[in-house]
């Protein structure tokens, strides 16, 4: 059989594949593409595909001698026998088509081979990024550049008496050009550092020029006053930097310098107008322009652009703020006028972009806005006199009430909600300081309206919302009670009162956010009560108080099943009722106990039939009967003997009845103890010889019957076991 002979190799064009007719001259054009050199381009491409298919078998061979001297065999297994499916042709030789087209990655079926590239080392993470570092380039041309002006500095400083004024000026100007030029000739050719470098030292040259030409006198310069000397020259040097920004828009230091030294040029033009109403104008439009051209500005500039407008706007404003408060009416009026034609403009700026998408927080510098103009009003208001302060506070809280009415519109609630925080807070402020709590406490009763609304009309602020309006009726109470207004009592019973109802608004309002916030308005408005009515000594109404706020406490825990509440509400009851009594100097033990045994038995009425008698009848009779029973032993008083005795004999007869433990036992030790008390006296009276033959007697009667009673004794603590 006769081996298949190989096709002639044909050199083809490497772009389009047409066959190049002419081999002996491979730099003729193909004639499909029009491609120069098609025959040269060939051979170059066809040697370059051998190279990599020789490569690629260097590679195979290298992976099989690696693979026999592994210890572990491979789990994809060997390398199949036979060409990479890289391999062009798999032939010693380059294939004829190598140089017309790249050979196709491989595919599926040389993955179903069994073919794979052995796994390599773990791949690491990226590399850190390296710190930025000063390049020497960067050195070098600040050293040069520091250099240069330094040697400006010493032509002006001290080559003036040796040098004419001319040439110093000359070479000033000739150096200044010069470092401009060369800044803007290295902008062009993409030189960064040494572009930067050449215009710091270019302004900073200008910057010679224009102090050096005054302190020099150049053409009477010194003549002209400072500060318009100063605005001239800065405007000079802000319209240099700002032409070569334009013809160089690579670098950053010529926009940064005439930004700088535009802000100083309208303040020093006013000379001592500055801190009038034409300085207000200046610096809010200083402030105006800044944030125009922010957008304009590259990088950083821009920031630093924003910031400085930032600046000259609160410098402007406070500067207004201040007339409105000190200078004369006319002036100040004036100035609020353009601070709060400059506020509404900003504004406007604000809420269209927002309109249009741009990412513009417009609760934030709305509110701020609206209430500069407002502080400037507050001062154009002080020549009312005294109505000037609650007018404020009371117009702010007009304010806030619109704002709770318009909450829906952010817009809306921004314009009045800011001026009316600025008002209420100086009005309030005012008013403190000129001592009038009477004034402030109409104010923080007028604040209720507001926070009343909140409450109702505002699921969201509800829970603070009605915690404000619990509250400040209560201080509006104290205000006036610290002004003399309000008596302490009345003051006292209307706090007392303000609890209670915070109490029955958490009843009406139970499982809801706002339950708590008025359940824990109560106990402060209590104990505020109690305070006041306690520095006047008032005991007997601080009681009263208390018990008011005990028994709305007391109902709201019942309703809600709250057993801290009740707890609580118990516990003031009987304070209270301690305070009444020590009030009324009532000195009677059993005046203070037994309420507090009535509230232990109420505090344990779900537990009285269920729960062991220890556990529900124990502490109230326990606090019951024990300072009774330590009274009687200690003052001998008949009356409360008896009645203690007949107290004991009850309750171990109810206990009897009801098979309960706990008032069995105690009212018999405390019966048995006041008896065997009362009795020892008169055993002491008698004959000797009666208490010896009265024992004697006891003890032959206990032994002829002694087991039986050993039997009933047993019988009798097993009975009192078995209670409850």
């Amino acid at each position: 059989m006769t081996a298949p002979t190989a096709a002639p190799w044909v050199l083809r064009c490497p772009v389009c594949s047409t066959p190049v007719p002419d081999r002996a001259h491979p730099g003729t054009a193909c004639a499909g593409c029009g491609l120069p050199a098609a025959g040269h381009a060939g051979v170059v491409v066809g040697r370059i595909g051998a190279t990599l298919a020789e490569l690629h078998r260097d590679r195979d061979a290298l992976l099989a001698t690696l693979r026999a001297h592994a210890t572990t065999p491979s789990p994809t297994g060997p390398h199949p026998a036979g060409p990479h499916p890289a391999d062009p042709a798999g032939a010693p030789g380059p294939d004829p088509r190598s140089a017309v087209r790249r050979p196709p990655p491989p595919g599926p079926a040389a993955a179903a081979a069994g073919w794979a590239p052995p796994a390599g080392p773990p791949v690491p993470g990226p590399a850190p990024v390296p710190r930025r570092r000063v390049s020497p380039q960067q050195v070098l041309v600040g050293l040069g550049s520091l250099l240069v002006v330094a040697a400006a500095m010493a032509l002006v400083a001290v080559g003036w008496t040796r040098l004419g004024l001319g040439f110093q000026a000359t070479v000033m100007s000739t150096a200044t050009a010069a470092a401009a030029g060369a800044s803007a000739w290295a902008a062009r050719r993409g030189l960064r550092a040494t572009e930067e470098a050449l215009a710091a030292t270019a302004a900073a040259l200008l910057l010679v020029d224009v102090a050096a030409a005054r302190a020099l006198g150049l053409a009477g310069l010194d003549a002209v006053p400072l500060h318009a000397y100063a605005a001239a020259a800065l405007a000079s040097v802000t319209v240099v930097a700002a032409g070569l920004a334009a013809a160089t828009r690579s670098t950053l230091v010529w926009p940064a310098v005439a930004l700088l030294a535009a802000q100083p040029v309208l303040p020093l033009a006013l000379g001592g107008h500055a801190d009038g109403v034409a300085g207000v104008v200046a610096l809010l439009a200083l402030g105006a322009a800044d944030a125009a051209v922010a957008g304009r500005l590259p990088r950083w500039s821009a920031e630093v652009a924003r910031l400085l407008s930032a600046v000259a706007a609160t410098g402007g404003s406070v500067l207004a703020v201040g007339l409105a408060w000190t200078a004369p009416a006319v002036e100040g009026a004036t100035a609020t006028a353009v601070l709060t034609g400059a506020a509404a403009g900003v504004v406007r700026l604000v809420v269209r972009a927002a309109g249009r998408g741009r990412t513009v927080p417009v609760p934030a510098p709305v509110a701020g806005l609206a209430a500069v103009p407002a502080l400037a009003l507050a001062g154009l208001a002080q020549p009312a006199g005294a109505v000037a302060a609650p007018l404020l506070a009371l117009v702010g809280l007009a304010l806030a009430t619109v704002c709770v009415l318009v909450w829906a519109s952010p817009l809306a609630r921004e314009l009045a909600g800011g001026p009316a925080a600025a008002l209420v807070v100086v009005g309030t402020v005012q008013l403190d300081q000129a001592d009038r709590p009477a004034a402030l406490a109409l104010v923080a009763l007028a604040a209720t309206v507001p926070a009343a609304l909140a409450a109702v009309l505002h699921p969201a602020a509800r829970v603070p919302a009605v915690a404000a309006t619990l509250l400040l009726p209560g201080a509006a109470v104290l205000t006036a009670r610290h002004g003399g207004v309000l008596a302490a009592p009345a003051a006292g019973l209307l706090l007392a009162v303000l609890g209670a109802a915070a109490l029955g608004l958490a009843a009406v309002r139970l499982g809801r956010p706002e339950e708590r916030a008025a359940a824990l308005t109560a106990p402060v408005l209590g104990l505020a009560a109690a305070v006041t009515g306690g520095s006047v000594g008032a005991w007997g109404q601080v009681g009263a108080q208390l018990a008011l706020v005990g028994a709305a406490g007391l109902a709201y825990a019942v309703a809600g099943r709250r057993v801290v509440t009740g707890w609580v509400a118990l516990a003031d009851l009987v304070v209270a009722t301690w305070v009444a009594l020590a009030g009324a100097a009532v000195v009677t033990v059993e005046a203070y106990s037994l309420p507090l045994a009535a509230a232990l038995l109420v505090a344990a009425a779900p537990q009285l039939r269920r729960a062991p008698s220890w556990q529900g009848w124990g502490p109230a009779l326990v606090a019951g009967f024990a300072p009774s029973v330590v009274a009687a032993l200690g003052t001998g008083d008949d009356a409360r003997t008896l009645l203690v005795v007949l107290a004991g004999v009850v309750a171990v007869v109810a206990g009897t009845l009801t098979h309960r433990q706990a008032p069995f036992v105690v009212g018999a030790v405390a019966a048995g103890l006041v008896g065997a008390v009362e009795v020892a006296p008169w055993v002491g009276r008698l004959e000797s010889w009666v208490p010896l033959g009265a024992a004697g007697l006891l003890l032959l009667v206990l032994g002829a019957s002694y087991e039986r009673r050993r039997q009933q004794a047993r019988e009798a603590v097993a009975w009192v076991s078995d209670l409850r």
